[in-house]
């Protein structure tokens, strides 16, 4: 994780030790009052704050994927994502996307990385967005945008690259790596507030959409 003092969690439906309602009781039982419960107020507010780079402008020079590594599921998904129209790759914008070398070779075998690179996205191998400060690949001009939905590189990458920084969906990343705009939403100016949060939901049963989401 970004701070190593962080404790143990359990989340209810996702992590092993919390799945299933009975579970999820016990372990609140078990907790003797001493918990915190997460409200979707905290959520948004969560969300506001790692997309901080929010301002008088949308556009993007910067799609950074890949924060950790992209895996072979998440090439599929995105590749099935640049398919949903045939617009092509917006001339300003560089995608790049970090992964294990493994992981490219897997990619390359279901032809997944072939084709992703045919739309321009570029992939660096065996490396991550922490050590990736300076031009060419971070954007040379210091009033640029990078787009992420990697919630960490969110949290890290404006103190690393002195750069705004978006933070967003991997639709959102294709969306604005087509048009060179990150799309507008309901959480503030620039913002787009994630489909699970656009709901109204119980804590319990905003957990389990997430994981339907997934």
């Amino acid at each position: 994780g970004t701070t190593g003092s962080a404790p143990l969690f359990h989340m209810a439906n996702i992590t092993p030790e919390a799945m299933g309602d009975d579970r999820i009781s016990e372990i609140l039982l078990s907790s003797d009052g001493r918990r915190v419960e997460v409200t979707k107020k905290d959520l948004c507010e969560s969300y506001k704050t790692l997309d901080s780079g929010r301002g008088d402008s949308d556009d993007i020079a910067l799609v950074a994927l890949g924060n950790p590594h992209l895996s072979v599921e998440e090439l599929g998904i995105l590749s099935k994502l640049i398919d949903n129209d045939d617009r092509s790759k917006h001339e300003s914008v560089r995608v790049i996307a970090t992964l294990g070398r493994h992981i490219h070779s897997k990619g390359n075998e279901l032809g997944l990385t072939q084709k992703l690179e045919s739309f321009g996205v570029q992939f660096i191998n065996d490396t991550c967005w922490c050590m990736l400060l300076e031009p060419p690949i971070i954007p040379s001009n210091p009033k640029s945008a990078i787009l992420t939905n990697s919630g960490k590189y969110a949290h890290y990458g404006p103190g690393l690259t002195n750069r705004r920084i978006r933070f967003g969906s991997m639709y959102d990343c294709v969306e604005a790596a087509k048009s060179g705009r990150v799309k507008s939403g309901a959480i503030g100016s620039g913002s787009s507030l994630p489909q699970w949060l656009g709901r109204s939901f119980s804590t319990h049963r905003l957990i389990r959409s997430i994981k339907h989401i997934k």
